[in-house]
């Protein structure tokens, strides 16, 4: 199991612009999931510098229920490292409801 997400900016190269890649750090391994700017998956990516942030897993752990019933996400990080997690939900009505969820970085991992 990971118990760490790590979350980065970065350039495969000088000439490419930034674009995200998310980690999965644990015991049994790593995993690296990368998101270019002009995937399907991606509405709006803007970053102008690299950065990279960790948060424990464990703190995330309690907003996969609203990701499960997530139409849409925004996932926002500021300087300090904070994380916003917006979830856009329908409810059985088909009114939209917004869950926002906050984490902290793990500025206690190397």
């Amino acid at each position: 199991l990971s118990n760490i997400l790590k979350a980065i900016s970065f350039r495969d190269h000088l000439q490419f612009p930034l674009h995200p890649r998310l980690s999965t750090l644990g015991y049994s391994g790593n995993a690296h999931y990368d998101y270019p700017k002009d995937s399907d998956m991606m509405e709006l990516f803007q970053c102008t510098k690299i950065q990279t942030n960790r948060y424990k897993m464990s703190l995330l752990k309690p907003s996969t229920k609203a990701l499960a019933l997530s139409c849409k996400v925004s996932v926002r990080t500021d300087s300090p490292g904070f994380l916003s997690l917006q979830y856009l939900v329908r409810n059985d009505d088909g009114q939209i409801c917004f869950v926002e969820y906050y984490c902290c970085p793990d500025e206690e991992v190397e």
